[in-house]
């Protein structure tokens, strides 16, 4: 299989030598790619989905918490993923925490912060899955603050990390433009001055922002038995039959601008942000398509903040954040051949917004599109997550299967239309090597 990288740059060197053309015909339909779901509400508002797949012993399990990085205020950056970790190591059962239950179960528990949620992923045998929901739901009552320390300690050292890291720079950098006053301008670890500042009782008030039933959803994939459903429906059942308080709006550019730092770095790092599409828009299907246009880079986890995701190694090509409000797509670039690749950039910029994608290259594209999405979604962890994302959806779980159709369906006169409305203003980022000496 050709190289991601390689492959985006072939087909974005296929969009610079396009010139208008004609529009491409209709693309077949695609059929439904996952199990139907299932749907129950409970009284206070949590959302339980389950999609049941009888080939395995195993259950995936992703509970979405109505609050992330966008609910943090500037002072408190970092507290939301402090309150994780605190819940992660609080004892539940006995003198042992929930990573470690877990890990004695030869399963796995851990937690991400989203900018919109809280998310943490268990997977085990579906005998061991009520268990587990039962230890998370005590420390989610009441995190012990004596792991508080240990969880903004290590906060600190992500902190301290990503200022050092170009990459994570140069993202911090277009987020905090391009999300003026919400928490997602924020570095998601936080910043060092926030985070020393953060006591016991600010996570203590965060868990309560996590514990209201409209916004949580429970998704379940694999094994899913009565008595998973029945757990699932007994630990949140004491949510608050309320909806969280919604994040802060952010303010989008008005106008491209270009922000710089300087980092101990051999050539410089490059990056160019696009206010564009979240994924619950009805561009988000073109988007896509222009995302592989462009370059992916890498998949929608590649920046993800929590207790098991480290930073992208040497990051270069497309990523996009459309979990947030609105999302984001960020182009990378490092290396000797930036202001090279900044120029096709820009060129292929200017050509989809001045005219038709061919039809051979828009089929070409909206299959590699395709296939990356279908591809994605590998595993029970997977699973469970597009599972709740589309639970989170206005459309509802049938989001994952009418997807695929949507993408089928982009047209060239989508991808003219998506591209004449959101890659207009740009921030770029710039990344410089440290002067000699400095």
């Amino acid at each position: 299989m050709m190289n991601p990288v390689l492959r985006a740059a072939s087909l974005a060197a296929a969009v610079l030598s396009f010139a208008a053309a004609a529009p491409a015909a209709d693309h077949a339909s695609y059929s439904a790619p996952f199990p139907t779901a299932s749907v129950t509400t409970l009284p206070n508002g949590v959302v339980i989905a389950s999609q049941a797949s009888p080939d395995t012993p195993l259950v995936g399990a992703q509970i979405f918490l109505p609050a992330g990085s966008a609910h943090q205020s500037q002072e408190h950056a970092g507290i939301a993923g402090v309150t994780a970790a605190m819940v992660m190591h609080t004892p539940v059962e006995g003198g042992t925490d929930l990573a470690d239950v877990a890990d004695r179960l030869g399963a796995m528990a851990r937690y991400t912060i989203d900018p919109l949620d809280t998310r943490f992923s268990i997977e085990c045998k579906a005998s061991d899955l009520p268990r587990l929901l039962g230890d998370l739901s005590k420390a989610l009552k009441q995190p012990d603050a004596r792991t508080f320390a240990a969880a903004r300690d290590a906060a600190l050292g992500d902190a301290n990390k990503a200022i050092k890291d170009p990459a994570l720079t140069a993202y911090g950098m277009i987020r905090q433009a391009e999300f003026a006053g919400s928490g997602f301008a924020r570095p998601d670890a936080g910043g060092p001055t926030a985070l020393a500042a953060l006591t016991p009782a600010d996570a203590l008030a965060f868990t309560t922002r996590l514990r209201h039933g409209t916004g949580t959803v429970v998704a379940l994939t694999g094994d899913v038995t009565p008595e998973v459903l029945a757990a699932a429906g007994s630990a949140f059942a004491d949510f608050a039959a309320s909806p969280g308080t919604p994040a802060p709006a952010s303010a989008s550019p008005t106008r491209t601008r270009e922000v710089v730092a300087h980092r101990d770095v051999a050539s410089p790092w490059v990056a160019v942000g696009f206010a564009v599409p979240s994924q619950f828009s009805a561009d988000f299907p073109a988007m896509l398509v222009i995302e592989t246009l462009l370059g992916s880079g890498g998949d929608e986890h590649a920046f993800s903040y929590g207790s098991v995701a480290p930073a992208p190694d040497d990051f270069v090509g497309g990523y996009y954040q459309f979990e947030a409000q609105p999302g984001v797509l960020v182009e990378f670039f490092n290396g000797e051949n930036v202001d090279r690749d900044l120029h096709n950039l820009e060129d292929g910029v200017t050509r989809m917004r001045s005219g038709l994608l061919p039809a051979d290259l828009l089929n070409r594209v909206r299959s590699v599109t395709l296939g990356e999405f279908l591809t994605s979604v590998a595993t029970l962890d997977d699973q469970s997550w597009l599972l709740g994302r589309a639970a989170l959806s206005p459309s509802g779980v049938g989001f994952e299967n009418a997807l695929p159709a949507r993408i089928s369906a982009v047209s060239a006169a989508d991808v003219l239309r998506v591209a004449r409305k959101y890659l207009v203003i740009e921030t770029i980022a710039v990344v410089l090597p440290n002067a000699q000496g400095q």
